[in-house]
């Protein structure tokens, strides 16, 4: 099971990106897209959620492109992958059942519950600045370049 799905995965590199290297500039989906190693059309998918929820700014037209709308230390892993996955849905039932709570629960109710809450609770606590300071510790890993950079 993956924990997010590739939109997700796809929002977070690319804010990362931008906080790393656009200095406030804006930066070209498809150029930004053919860095990090992400179909340029999806990019600009996954990007247009996070403009509406006035996380990244997006300006058409020459020196147009995308930027962050704020600071990296404002951003939370929680607010890039709710853009993409409607996290209210991560409470649902792991097993599929429809209706799945404390009162009527599935085999592993518990155990999804905890897990779930720990995972939001760390989603929240995670910043875009978090992010940078470990790629800055580590920057052999290359993140968030594809593997291979």
């Amino acid at each position: 099971m993956q924990p997010i799905n590739r939109s997700s995965e796809y929002a977070i590199r690319a804010l990362t990106y931008l906080a790393q290297r656009s200095g406030g500039r804006f930066c070209l989906a498809h150029e930004m897209a053919a860095e990090i190693g992400i179909p340029a059309p999806f990019l600009g998918k996954v990007l247009q959620p996070l403009v509406t929820r006035g996380i990244l700014q997006s300006q058409r037209g020459r020196n147009g492109g995308f930027r962050l709308a704020l600071p990296p230390e404002k951003v939370s892993l929680y607010e890039i992958v709710d853009s993409q996955e409607r996290l209210g849905s991560a409470r649902l039932c792991f097993l599929g059942q429809a209706d799945c709570t404390d009162e009527r629960a599935c085999p592993l109710h518990d155990f999804w519950k905890g897990a779930s809450s720990a995972f939001l609770e760390r989603l929240s606590g995670t910043t875009l600045s978090d992010l940078l300071h470990f790629c800055d510790e580590r920057p052999a890993g290359g993140y968030p370049l594809p593997s291979g950079r």
